[in-house]
Formats: structure tokens, C-alpha cells, sequence
């Protein structure tokens, strides 16, 4: 199999996938590395992608990819080439982050953090190897950051807010049992006024409390319904969260982060774990944004050291020398999982 140029498929599920697989598209189309195409299932049926879309097993088939690239957990085994996870966030923090599903030969770690931990599951298991790339999500984001440039300058203007106030952005993640948006929505509600706000929630969210932050919705406090939240990054005084990937994705910014009950990295920021300390931590993190800068600096270190905007490139990079030196032919099988295949056709039939 040559690796000169290789055809890359997409396989999207999720609203959230898009943003972390279009730098790699980008980089693909832009640098005459190959053919790219998209396939959509699930929750993202409605979504049309920028480029070429397959719609059945049989036009994947006929396209006969060589790598399928995947953001989320799930991939049709049965597809042609290999099976890429390049994840949907960017930390451990809760539960499953290391889980090995069986379906893949090629993970593209962001850091040591989890580069350690997968190239000891990879020893274990046999049948999939381990490269460190970095995560393309955030190329956009270090290239505004190393060029000066912000790219969403009339954002702020766009959106209806006065750039000359501190920004508050509340981004959430979504489990019942994670997230903070239940126990601080009546303290959100008593400052939604004394400050700028933009709440920008995971797309899998509760419709349910969705609709009461909805409801809190005037001139100051905005409710973003993009899929890519890196924009909003830019023009962020303050990121609100709890254990929701996005506390990473902010830390190129060197901003300040409140958690709420956050997990692991507490000193991050300022971690929370009562509403009513919500007012202090804003106004504490306005006074003094650097306070937790050196933290901040050293999970950067640990999880993403990529500052380069290069991540798409590394990946493309390890899946052709990866074919080109024919290494997945020397794995162990990877194993029949009968039921989550029969499961994922029935999703891709619907």
C-alpha cells in the first residue's frame, strides 16, 4: 500500500466531532496529502460537512479509504482501513478516557499524560500502537495565539456585548452527575446582571435545563448555539466549568478557570465546591488573572505541549509512516465484538 496519498474518511456521530476533524481536512486538502470525505450517523444526520459526503456502507465501500479518523468511541469495524481515534476532549478526568473499546489500531495521544498511559495498554493488548500528535481541535487556536492575530475581533460587537467589560464564559459538561449546571443555576441567575455572560452548553445537555438558562437570556447574558466553542475562547476574560474538557482547551489562553467540583488539576484555578462561592471566585479571578498562571502553565505542559499548531500535520504524518512501514500487519488481531458491530449497523441502517 503506497502512503504517498492515502484517502481519509470522517466518521462523525456527534455535533462536536466537526471542529476537531476540520483542521485535519484542511491540512489534508491544503497540503495535497490525499482525498478526504465525510460520513454522518447518528445525532448529526441533518449536519452537511464542507466536502465530499458518503452516505451508505456501499459508497464507503466503493471509496475504499485507508485510515478512518474518529473523535468519538464507536467505528464501523467492517469499513476498509485503519481506525483512528484522535478523541473528542482533551483529559482523564472522569471515567472511561482510557477505555479500550476493541475497534481501533491507531491512537493519537495529545501528551505524555496520555501517551504513558495508552502505550502501557497498548503492551497489553497488542492489536493497536500509540503516536503523540497532539490534538487538532486546537491548531486554529495556537496559530491565532502565536501570529498575534485574534481571529474573532467583531465577535464581541457581533454578539452584542461591550468589549471594554470583563467576559464570563459558562460552559458545563453534561452528565447528571458531573455537571454544574443544576446546582448553579440560581446563583448564575442573581449575577446574571452585574456581568457579561455567555453560556455556551455541550450539545448533549438536558433540553430541560437548557430552557431555564434560555429563559435568563437579555443583552448581558448570551446563549451560544455554535458547535465550535474556540471562537468564544478568544474573547473570554473568565471560563466557568466543572469537569468539562473545555477547563483544558482554555489553558493556552493562560485566563482564569473556575471549577466547579472539579475532579483532578484543582489548582487549575479556582475550584469551588459551593454555589455561594461562585461571586468570590469571579471577582478574585478579575483581580488577579495570573494567580494560578504557573498550574495552568504546567498541566499545559503535561497534557498538550504542542503550542505549534501542527497537530493535523503530526497526525496525517503518523498514519502514512505508519502504513508506509507496515506496522498494523505486525499486531495481534483486534477482537470480534459481534454485538457492538451489529449495534453500530443498526445505528448507521436508521
Amino acid at each position: 500500500m503506497s502512503a504517498d496519498k492515502l484517502r481519509f474518511l470522517f466518521f462523525v456521530t456527534k455535533p462536536y466531532s466537526f471542529p476537531i476533524l476540520e483542521p485535519i481536512d484542511k491540512y489534508i486538502n491544503e497540503s495535497n496529502n490525499g482525498d478526504t470525505a465525510w460520513f454522518t450517523a447518528s445525532t448529526v444526520l441533518d449536519i452537511n460537512p464542507h466536502g465530499k459526503l458518503l452516505k451508505t456502507t456501499e459508497e464507503v465501500m466503493a471509496y475504499n479509504p485507508d485510515a478512518v479518523l474518529v473523535p468519538g468511541n464507536i467505528v464501523p469495524s467492517y469499513w476498509p482501513g485503519i481506525k483512528v481515534q484522535v478523541f473528542h476532549g482533551m483529559d482523564d478526568e472522569v471515567k472511561g478516557f482510557y477505555n479500550i473499546t476493541g475497534q481501533f489500531d491507531l491512537y493519537c495521544t495529545h501528551g505524555l499524560e496520555s501517551t504513558k498511559r495508552f502505550e502501557q495498554l497498548a503492551q497489553r493488548y497488542k492489536y493497536f500502537i500509540v503516536k503523540e500528535t497532539g490534538w487538532p481541535k486546537l491548531d486554529t487556536l495556537f496559530a491565532n495565539i502565536n501570529s498575534n492575530v485574534i481571529l474573532n475581533k467583531n465577535l464581541v460587537e457581533k454578539i452584542g456585548l461591550d468589549s471594554s467589560k470583563p467576559i464570563l464564559l459558562y460552559a458545563p459538561t453534561f452528565p447528571p452527575k458531573y455537571t454544574s449546571a443544576y446546582e448553579l443555576l440560581e446563583e448564575i441567575t442573581k449575577l446574571k446582571d452585574q456581568y457579561q455572560w455567555l453560556v455556551k452548553f455541550h450539545t448533549l445537555m438536558d433540553e430541560k435545563i437548557h430552557k431555564k438558562y434560555r429563559d435568563l437570556a437579555s443583552e448581558s447574558f448570551k446563549i451560544i448555539d455554535d458547535n465550535n466553542i474556540l471562537p468564544y475562547f478568544e474573547i473570554s476574560d473568565v471560563l466557568i466549568t466543572d469537569t468539562s474538557s473545555v477547563a483544558y482547551e482554555f489553558l493556552p489562553l493562560d485566563r482564569p478557570i473556575i471549577t466547579y467540583k472539579a475532579i483532578a488539576r484543582k489548582d487549575k484555578g479556582i475550584n469551588i465546591i459551593e454555589a455561594k462561592d461562585l461571586h468570590g471566585a469571579i471577582t478574585r479571578s478579575l483581580l488577579d488573572p495570573l494567580e494560578f498562571s504557573e498550574s495552568r502553565q504546567f498541566y499545559l505542559s503535561e497534557i498538550h505541549p504542542y503550542s505549534d499548531g501542527n497537530s493535523s500535520q503530526r497526525i496525517i504524518n503518523a498514519i502514512k509512516d505508519s502504513i508506509s512501514q507496515d506496522i498494523f500487519s505486525q499486531l495481534k488481531p483486534k477482537p470480534n465484538n459481534w454485538l457492538l458491530n451489529h449495534k453500530i449497523k443498526k445505528m448507521l441502517e436508521n
